[in-house]
């Protein structure tokens, strides 16, 4: 799915919202029985009763949404419903998610919402695999999110939020499956495009610390769009791509890449040509600015350039035998002398690949380096701008033949243009992922005696 493809179902459930031409909408919502003729042509008789026994019982409710298709990837329909408890004088809706599973429609999600105005600002959409829920927060501020289902677990796939920011609307992109994000702000009376940022996020969670199946910490590198050079020269994956894992602990960041290269060019002198990798950060930190704009009231400045605190950490993996590989440091920074100390603190190795299609580079920075007296996470993610570049020669004879894939729409000198590196605290996830299967283990090891 593109990155701008939750904008275009965001307009399609708006269009349903406004001029109310589907089916899977009622203006007063419906009883269980008129939504169960509706479901025939879809499910058998005994799908449906199984829906109806896990909706709320012993108390009369409407239908106010639903929607059918496959959010689940096994090409039998799915179901999506809201509902609204009937007598219910708050703003309360309800989502339940069904999935067809073993010829059992089984309850995957069970969501609940407050709306505005209308019990049709929550709403369901199943598109592409994907079931979207969409609710409104205030006038002009909505959300969707995209829910699959895989082997036991309901994720959190996609997330697109819209609101107003003056006289500008802003958009934010961020799939939890492919790590790619964007985030866009249009002249909301024209709407021109006046910023579009397109990225890679990698979420960094402590050392050590288990990521599940549904959480996805493998970050990879193989968008033609983030090749900012040498693009014709670029062949696809096999020929330059990478994948950058990362760790932290109180004193350091830990980074792997593994670089897929069918043409390696290793440094055989001081003065040659190698393939290289460039890590650029931003760590400048204020509450008036989101990483990509500076905000005074309604007013929105964009970051495309910062005085100070850009970081250029360069690693060049030696020549995998008697030359080791080495780092160096560049930052429009003044460094204390403790700072140019700890530099010396970033270790690097490498090594081949076992299939010897590429290389892998291991290496860890300390958050001295960028003026951190120790890892600054507390209890919420820390957003850091981050973007990695490989830099890619496949023949030491012709420099002019190079390829440079990051994990941004890059720029170099221009902030809002990084990626993004998400230091993750404990308990938290970058992500949702839902065991349905949880609560039933948890029960027969209770009567099995443990």
């Amino acid at each position: 799915m593109k990155i701008n493809s939750l904008a275009k179902y965001f307009v399609f459930f708006i269009a349903l919202f406004l001029f109310n031409t589907s089916i899977s909408y009622s203006q007063s919502g419906l009883k269980f029985s008129e939504l169960a003729q509706r479901l025939e042509p879809y499910f058998d008789k005994l799908l449906i009763d199984d829906v109806y026994k896990q909706l709320p019982q012993g108390i009369d409710y409407f239908i106010w949404g639903y929607d059918i298709g496959d959010f689940s990837g096994d090409d039998h329909a799915d179901l999506g419903i809201t509902l609204r408890l009937a007598g219910d004088r708050s703003r309360n809706m309800q989502v339940y998610l069904f999935v067809d599973i073993d010829g059992f429609m089984r309850r995957v999600a069970h969501h609940k919402y407050q709306f505005v105005e209308l019990p049709l600002e929550i709403g369901v959409v199943i598109r592409n695999n994907i079931c979207f829920v969409t609710k409104k927060f205030e006038e002009n501020h909505w959300k969707m999110d995209g829910y699959t289902y895989d082997n036991g677990s309901i994720l959190l796939g996609e997330v697109f939020n819209t609101g107003r920011v003056g006289d500008l609307t802003h958009e934010s992109v961020r799939n939890y499956k492919t790590l790619r994000g964007s985030e866009k702000y249009i002249n909301t009376r024209s709407g021109k495009e006046l910023f579009y940022r397109d990225f890679l996020s990698i979420p960094t969670y402590r050392r050590g610390r288990t990521v599940y199946k549904g959480y996805f910490g493998d970050t990879f590198a193989n968008y033609t769009d983030f090749v900012h050079e040498g693009a014709y020269d670029w062949k696809g994956e096999k020929d330059c791509s990478f994948k950058v894992t990362s760790a932290f602990d109180d004193e350091y960041l830990y980074f792997t890449v593994e670089v897929i290269d069918d043409a390696i060019v290793t440094q055989s002198c001081d003065t040659c040509i190698s393939d290289y990798l460039d890590i650029w950060f931003d760590i400048n930190s204020n509450p008036t600015f989101d990483r990509f704009t500076e905000r005074n009231g309604n007013k929105v400045k964009f970051r495309t350039q910062s005085i100070k605190g850009l970081y250029k950490i360069s690693v060049f993996p030696g020549n995998f035998l008697d030359k080791d590989p080495y780092v160096k440091v560049s930052t429009n920074d003044e460094l204390t002398d403790i700072q140019k100390e700890d530099a010396k603190l970033i270790k690097a190795v490498s090594n081949y690949l076992d299939d010897s299609l590429g290389y892998v580079l291991k290496f860890r920075i300390p958050f001295t380096l960028f003026g951190y007296e120790s890892n600054p996470i507390d209890d919420e993610f820390y957003e850091i701008g981050c973007t990695f570049v490989v830099i890619d020669y496949d023949n030491e004879y012709r420099p002019e033949e190079k390829t440079e894939i990051a994990t941004s729409a890059f720029i170099p000198y221009d902030p809002s243009t990084y990626g993004s590196l998400i230091l993750i605290p404990d308990g938290k996830w970058y992500g949702e992922s839902e065991n349905i299967f949880t609560e039933d283990v948890i029960k027969n090891l209770f009567e099995y005696g443990f």
